[in-house]
């Protein structure tokens, strides 16, 4: 009898584990596991492109990063190069940026009738970064870029505009900038060394007091002339101030 019972009770355990077992196999929760993420897209290394100016000259550049938003770096009159670095800069916080020359522009020299095309040639390099797809475009010159970048601000649709030591007129070539010109509600940054050798301060302050608001003035101290400022102990601000500017112009 006891042993009957035993065996009963054996058995009623066993199946209680057995059942005890499969519910909670089936009430284990299914896999979580995240995939790993993608690594980030690596940045295009800046590569030589070629584009074309309204009046068919073929001009050489080089392209920087990739983004919905592009920065024009035009140089200076003397087409010394200075705005390598702050390319990229610019492609590192995910724009897109061109530096060109212009096609004035030889070794060693310049081409003093070939380089009064310069307007064109800006012209040229936007043509060619709106080809690009881009939603923004900002404008960048120091000096005969500067002249450049600022004529052909409302011109150009651009989004935001820096100018450095840029006058508001060439007389020997008839160049002028009229308020016009700069008759738009886009971010401007002007920026000059407060004893600029080249271009006085106040004449790139004539130009600044041309422009329609919004726009800030900035000087540095030294008689640095355009891009010679990265040259100077205001290099780390100067760049600095001229990517804060771009990104706020990209995030807006």
């Amino acid at each position: 009898m006891l042993s009957r019972l035993y065996s009963r009770i054996m058995r009623y355990i066993s199946l209680t584990l057995i059942l005890i077992h499969l519910l909670t196999a089936c009430a284990a929760p299914a896999s979580t596991s995240t995939p790993s993420p993608l690594p980030p897209s690596p940045m295009p290394a800046p590569r030589t492109i070629t584009f074309n100016t309204p009046d068919g000259a073929a001009i050489e550049g080089t392209l920087y990063g990739s983004g919905n938003t592009a920065v024009i770096f035009s140089v200076m009159g003397n087409c010394k190069r200075g705005w390598e670095d702050m390319a990229d800069l610019v492609a590192k916080n995910g724009m897109m940026a061109l530096t060109y020359q212009w096609r004035g522009c030889k070794p060693n020299s310049v081409d003093e009738v070939q380089i009064q095309k310069f307007l064109d040639d800006t012209r040229g390099a936007i043509d060619f970064i709106k080809a690009q797809g881009v939603n923004k475009i900002i404008l960048v010159g120091a000096s005969l870029g500067g002249c450049a970048s600022a004529k052909l601000a409302v011109e150009s649709e651009a989004s935001g505009l820096i100018v450095i030591a840029s006058p508001t007129s060439i007389s020997q070539w008839g160049f002028e900038i009229d308020s016009a010109d700069l008759n738009t509600d886009i971010p401007k940054l002007f920026i000059t060394a407060e004893n600029d050798d080249t271009v006085p301060a106040d004449a790139t302050r004539a130009l600044y007091d041309l422009a329609a608001d919004p726009k800030e003035w900035q000087t540095y101290a030294g008689s640095a002339h355009g891009t010679d400022l990265f040259e100077t102990d205001s290099k780390a601000d100067l760049q600095d101030r001229i990517l804060q500017f771009i990104r706020s112009i990209n995030a807006g």
